[in-house]
């Protein structure tokens, strides 16, 4: 396999920013993971937090104990700018991904090139 492939789908299935380090492309790979993991982090912390505050509500008994009502809980819309954080840091976390791909391939591309002449 070539360069471009491994580093595209090291970014791609390892991590966002992996195909970088490969490429030996240091400040760029970890911009793409600082990026994508911060987003990850935000969104998994906020996951948390949400189930945390619905397990506290059922086990106080404001909440019955129904999948129906528990899952119209779960499903609501966050309160506040919680949903416009949310999404910003989903689409970070997304835009980091794709972009470490793309970059990463066409990266390695061109070190395949360099490499063949």
């Amino acid at each position: 396999m070539n360069n471009a492939v491994i580093a595209a789908l090291m970014s791609a299935f390892i991590c966002p920013g992996s195909g970088h380090f490969y490429l030996k492309r240091y400040n760029m790979g970890t911009l793409i993971s600082c990026i994508s993991l911060s987003g990850l982090v935000y969104l998994l912390y906020q996951a948390v937090e949400r189930a945390q505050a619905i397990s506290d509500r059922i086990l106080s008994g404001e909440i019955p104990l129904d999948f129906n009502i528990i899952y119209q809980h779960i499903t609501q819309a966050p309160p506040g700018d919680n949903g416009l954080w949310i999404n910003v840091a989903t689409f970070a976390f997304i835009a980091a991904w794709v972009v470490g791909v793309i970059d990463a391939y066409r990266l390695g591309k061109q070190l395949d090139k360099q490499q063949a002449s």
